[in-house]
């Protein structure tokens, strides 16, 4: 019989390995770097807060109720700015635009409900006799997160510009992608922070 004759079966494609572009490759590394850093933020809070006799008092405040409105604030945030990134993937420049515009502005409202928290924590701390550890402890890890959050908000301000200029699309839109990945990143920390004030409050 001639082998010619017979059906040949086409070998199926390979699949060409998916490699990380240089920048998303330094953004994953400034996330393991920031992750150990509150790590040992938090598990120094954790030590300190176990041991220590000056921790808390009758008179120290507790942490401030507008420590939820923050919390769903950072949420928000990471909702809103992944409907963007959806936006973009399916060609939708405007609604990108209104979504990261609506990320920004959560992200604004975030900071100034944590200087509310820090302005009430304030007050109540002068009516304390002594100052305490958990309230230092506070101001450092909630300050350190906002510090990110300002910094968040300037490559989210490029990114919001280079929309409106039309330089993504949906097949085109890196910088969209590690913008959002940058907020979700903070959000997941500010989860972590939340839960480890609350439990140990």
């Amino acid at each position: 019989m001639d082998q010619n004759a017979l059906p040949r079966t086409s070998a199926p494609p390979r699949r060409l390995p998916v490699r990380l572009s240089s920048r998303r490759l330094g953004l994953y590394v400034f996330f393991a770097s920031l992750t150990m850093f509150f790590a040992a933020g938090i598990v120094a809070y954790v030590i300190t807060r176990s041991q220590s006799t000056n921790w808390r008092i009758e008179t120290t405040p507790r942490s401030p109720a507008g420590l939820w409105l923050s919390t769903a604030l950072v949420v928000s945030i990471s909702a809103v700015l992944e409907s963007a990134r959806r936006a973009v993937r399916t060609n939708r420049p405007r609604t990108t635009v209104r979504y990261l515009a609506a990320g920004g502005a959560l992200a604004l409202a975030f900071l100034a409900a944590q200087a509310a928290n820090w302005r009430d924590l304030a007050a109540l701390e002068l009516r304390s006799t002594s100052p305490s550890l958990f309230v230092f402890s506070f101001y450092l890890l909630t300050g350190l997160h906002a510090a990110h959050v300002v910094g968040g908000l300037v490559p989210l301000g490029i990114v919001l510009a280079r929309t409106k200029r039309g330089e993504y699309s949906s097949s085109r839109h890196e910088g969209v992608s590690l913008c959002v990945e940058y907020w979700h990143f903070l959000a997941a920390i500010w989860v972590v922070l939340f839960a480890v004030l609350r439990l140990l409050d």
